[in-house]
């Protein structure tokens, strides 16, 4: 049992030390009450300005006693320190980059109004690489002389794939294959397809089945939108893609990828969800959305609100790393509630496009820089998600010689997951 003294109790600092502590399988004891902490057979954590006998002191900021959000906050290095205006608060910086903070009051937004990576503040401290807050919280385990053993032996590897576009050719309404053939898309490909004489090149299922034997489970997050610019899968009611969203389903489980056209719209999510359900036939917990548009707390806040469990779009859609400095599951903290809510955020280290796309990087060079993301995440006992799509793992055209770089992040991080249960 860890006992820390503060002296004031608010949902804040009870959230971060549940991320701390709890939620690792460390019990504690929070104390407000100077006269109870002297009486206290332990004394580990002295969350004041206070004299008082401890272990380790850390000194408040201020931010975890406050009810509002102030846009003047900011938050560097100094001293190869994070601080909080000018504050080494170790409590107040893992919940500035867990509750996204920045978020709230940025408006460097891209055309998809997601906030640019280079404006996130540990892309400038250029540590976007780094698990900063699993470090602070490995750092005060330390300190503290706890058994920091188990974590570390609970690191977890799940490969996840977005289906945006299910087939590019087979499965598609006649209408628009005829036009597709007609506006001179890869005709003979297509047709070629059609015929049965060529396997269509997003069909790569047959990969994500076999990772899924190699691996503790896989998750999929199916596109399920009405057609517009920026959702293009085929029509949900489409018996072929239900027969595939089933078989998928058994091979680790589904979650709804909610359309470019649902963003921030309730019943949009929430319609879209359904579908879902009734082609699996089972409650649907799990979201990431659609081109990664994630507005902090707006598109959260809809989510709860219907029920979602858990979001896995915590993320960069131009870089990679880990945008909230972890790779644990945490939950979202509404700022303009200021309250703990269900929803759960499952961040993930890199997506395909932005290692090919954004960062221009080689295959080898996106090998080398994964193996890094790994072994960060292991030295924390983390969870290591990432993103691939079925449009992507052909490893031809375009993405040509990048199935190497699928394979070897999934024979990694097997090989990290065996080597702790060895």
């Amino acid at each position: 049992m860890i006992t820390i003294f503060s002296e004031h109790i608010t949902e804040r600092i009870i959230f971060v030390l549940d991320f701390c502590f709890k939620e690792k399988g460390q019990d504690y004891k929070l104390i407000s009450v100077a006269d109870e902490w002297e009486f206290s057979k332990f004394k580990h954590i002295n969350y004041s300005n206070q004299e008082l006998e401890a272990e380790l002191q850390i000194i408040p900021q201020g931010i975890l006693f406050e009810s509002e959000i102030h846009q003047s906050k900011k938050i560097n290095l100094e001293e190869n320190k994070i601080v909080i205006d000018g504050v080494a608060d170790q409590l107040g910086v893992i919940f500035y980059l867990l509750t996204r903070y920045e978020s709230y009051f940025s408006s460097k937004k891209d055309d998809h109004d997601r906030l640019e990576s280079r404006f996130n503040s540990l892309v400038k401290m250029d540590l976007n690489k780094t698990v900063v807050v699993d470090r602070l919280v490995k750092g005060i385990w330390d300190e503290l002389h706890l058994d920091y053993g188990e974590v570390q032996r609970n690191f977890k590897f799940t490969p996840t794939f977005d289906i945006d576009v299910a087939w590019a050719y087979k499965n598609r309404k006649f209408i628009r294959s005829i036009g597709a053939i007609l506006k001179g898309k890869k005709p003979f490909e297509r047709i070629q397809v059609l015929l049965g004489l060529k396997k269509d090149p997003y069909d790569t299922y047959s990969v994500i089945r076999e990772i899924a034997t190699k691996t503790d489970g896989i998750l999929c997050f199916i596109l399920l939108g009405d057609w517009g610019k920026y959702d293009k899968n085929i029509h949900w009611e489409n018996n072929a893609y239900g027969s595939l969203i089933r078989g998928l389903n058994l091979e680790g489980e589904v979650g709804i990828h909610p359309s470019y056209s649902s963003y921030l719209n309730r019943s949009k999510v929430n319609e879209e969800r359904e579908r879902l359900v009734k082609i699996t036939g089972h409650k649907i917990k799990r979201s990431r959305q659609h081109f990664l548009r994630l507005r902090i707390p707006d598109s959260y806040q809809v989510l709860n609100e219907i029920g979602m469990k858990e979001d896995h779009s915590m993320g960069f859609a131009d870089n990679i790393g880990f945008r909230a400095g972890t790779s644990f599951p945490f939950h979202f903290f509404d700022l303009i509630k200021n309250e703990k809510t269900e929803l759960k955020i499952i961040p993930f280290a890199y997506m395909d496009s932005a290692l090919k796309d954004y960062l221009k990087m080689s295959p080898d060079s996106a090998i080398a820089e994964i193996k890094n993301l790994l072994n960060e995440v292991k030295e924390v006992g983390g969870e290591f998600n990432f993103i691939w799509h079925n449009s992507s793992i052909h490893g031809t055209d375009e993405w040509q010689g990048w199935r190497t770089v699928l394979d070897q992040t999934v024979e990694m991080g097997i090989a990290l997951k065996d080597s702790y249960e060895d």
